[in-house]
């Protein structure tokens, strides 16, 4: 049997580079906020409360939740927090979390926030919005309404694909909206929120001065959790996993990355309870950098 070796060497190309070309962009951290500080409006973002009520979002550093459980901010020094006292005279709260404008949305792109409420007699629940326009409240469109999981202490990741807004400019908002709320109301208590990203593919990622291996979340995970990286600079980079005994278990990361901040979703279905680490390894122009974290996997 004769065989075209040219067509099979083309075959073999794409077998072995398509894994490192789909994995470099494909969750490639285009802009965040981490809330580091309370000045958000300076940077594009706008709280509207439109109930006139005299509460609406606030800024909050780590605090005990009515001795439930200790709040942290889920990354940087401050979380936002929405609550009952929110509500108007007519039991109403009506407070919107805007987003500055995010621009030249690609086809896979999407915005993910993390969020939790205490989640125990009284329901919370969210609204989210998006637009094309402005960030005038009338000139959003309703994209899902959903209630928020708690206990008191926990995070939730809530992530959405835009990929239906390629080549415009948009808008994200996150809506507090409860027609029975208050203290004498039954559908609101305490909600928090933080942390908001967008990923996607492309080159245009946020600043990054030194490399970072940061700690996964949550930790401990069951089965899934979030490892992201930053590299000022292009560079080779490999992220094993390890269990206690220092046998490799997996290889998570393996290519090459342009400048920027990634994150991944590293799935342990296949792996036993257990105390495991995780080691990157980037190599640039400037050297190499190497870095490891503890995970802990509990079925």
């Amino acid at each position: 049997m004769l065989i075209n070796i040219n067509k099979l060497k083309v075959i073999l190309i794409v077998i072995f580079l398509f894994p490192f070309i789909h994995d470099s962009y494909s969750q490639r951290i285009k802009w965040e906020e981490t809330f580091e500080s309370e000045d958000i409006v300076s940077k594009g973002w706008r709280i509207v409360n439109r109930d006139s009520s005299d509460g609406t979002v606030t800024f909050f550093s780590p605090f005990e939740f009515f001795k439930l459980a200790q709040q942290n901010a889920y990354k940087g020094n401050y979380f936002l927090k929405l609550n009952f006292e929110n509500a108007n005279s007519k039991n109403v709260t009506d407070d919107w979390i805007i987003t500055p404008k995010l621009y030249n949305i690609q086809e896979n792109d999407s915005i993910s926030f993390w969020c939790g409420a205490i989640d125990k007699v009284f329901k919370d629940s969210l609204k989210i919005y998006i637009s094309e326009t402005d960030n005038e409240t009338g000139s959003f469109i309703l994209k899902d309404y959903f209630k928020v999981d708690g206990p008191a202490g926990s995070w939730h990741k809530k992530s959405y694909d835009l990929s239906e807004f390629k080549g415009k400019n948009i808008y994200f908002a996150v809506n507090y909206y409860l027609l029975n709320a208050g203290p004498t109301g039954s559908s609101s208590d305490n909600v928090w929120i933080d942390y908001f990203a967008l990923t996607g593919k492309g080159y245009g990622g946020t600043d990054v001065s030194s490399f970072e291996l940061n700690q996964n979340f949550p930790n401990p995970f069951n089965p899934s959790t979030d490892i992201s990286f930053s590299i000022p600079q292009n560079s080779d980079v490999i992220i094993r996993i390890y269990d206690i005994t220092g046998k490799e278990v997996s290889t998570f990361v393996n290519g090459f990355y342009q400048k920027g901040k990634y994150s991944f979703t590293f799935n342990g279905s296949n792996l036993a309870s257990g105390v495991y680490f995780y080691k990157m390894t980037a190599t640039g122009e400037a050297g190499e950098f190497t870095d490891t974290k503890k995970l802990e996997l509990i079925k």
